[in-house]
């Protein structure tokens, strides 16, 4: 049985795949049908169900696929350390990032990691939902929220941004100038659903205290809740770096300058360490160490499903 063979069916399961897999690593469909045949044929089990679209793992293709991931892991990192420094890093990465502020920023990093190492493909899942990390095949996804739900999962502190409350003069002549953070639960406030399904509706006022607000409008989008704001539908919780374009031109207002500004935490999270790759590891260990050149972001030790 060939090791290339092995990881191949990996690579063909991360693409989610054959037709994709032949694509990224630009190998004739056929050869790599021929070959996951063979490696079928050796083993006397079917790893995929096919038809005439995809291919979905079986249950003995899964078993097989999380068995091989670790002993994968490790042949990798023993070749590196025997042949190194002329063993190149390769691979295919599935990496989910948020549509929120900054992700061009970490876009940028991607970009960059890809210049040093071209033999690893990324692809780039950009969305709000939380996937399984597992069941989905992401190697490396990042979250915000309050808490992070599941424990098997390794989070990283990664990206911090300091928020401050926002409104414009409309607002704040119709409705009246709140006289203190305590007076947002008789006003308008344009209230942000987090991607795992909750509501940020209580909102810190200090190190230890916060209230609870209500509005008639609610959205999973910062960049429609900013455009909200600016119509003078309500008040906003928003990233300073974000809001300061409109500060600057008079568009809005930050309320409560003499409150310090609340601190929120972006993570990078992944399965748990036995189970990944040495490029998944040398991705994570690069942003985070890319990371210490932005001042607001903050990498330290991981921590097992820690709170959000």
């Amino acid at each position: 049985m060939k090791t290339e063979d092995i990881k191949l069916f990996h690579q063909i399961v991360d693409a989610g795949s054959l037709i994709r897999a032949a694509e990224i690593f630009d190998l004739p469909k056929s050869n790599l049908s021929r070959r996951i045949k063979s490696l079928e044929e050796e083993l006397s089990i079917r790893l995929f169900h096919r038809n005439n679209r995809s291919m979905q793992l079986t249950d003995a293709g899964h078993k097989f696929y999380e068995k091989t991931k670790c002993i994968l892991a490790d042949l990798e990192l023993s070749i590196l350390e025997i042949t190194a420094p002329t063993y190149e890093i390769s691979g295919h990465l599935r990496v989910q990032l948020l549509p929120l502020p900054g992700i061009m920023e970490i876009g940028r990093l991607i970009f960059q990691f890809m210049d040093m190492y071209p033999k690893v493909s990324i692809e780039v899942i950009c969305s709000s939902e939380e996937h399984n990390l597992i069941e989905r095949h992401i190697d490396v996804a990042l979250r915000v929220g309050e808490k992070l739900e599941d424990s098997s999962l390794i989070a990283r502190p990664f990206k911090s941004a300091s928020f401050g409350y926002y409104a414009t003069q409309d607002y704040i002549d119709k409705f009246g100038m709140p006289a203190s953070p305590e007076d947002m639960a008789d006003h308008n406030f344009i209230i942000y659903r987090y991607p795992n399904g909750t509501l940020k509706n209580q909102m810190p006022i200090s190190a230890d205290q916060s209230i609870e607000v209500s509005g008639n409008l609610i959205m999973n989008s910062v960049p429609l809740i900013m455009e909200a704001c600016l119509q003078g539908r309500g008040i906003i919780q928003m990233p300073d770096e974000l809001a300061s374009y409109y500060v600057e031109r008079g568009m809005v207002l930050r309320l409560f300058e003499e409150v310090d500004p609340f601190m929120s935490f972006g993570w990078l999270v992944y399965p748990s360490r036995n189970y990944r790759s040495l490029a998944v590891r040398t991705f994570i260990d690069f942003l985070l160490t890319e990371a210490e050149n932005y001042p607001n972001c903050r990498p330290e030790g991981d921590v097992r499903g820690m709170p959000m």
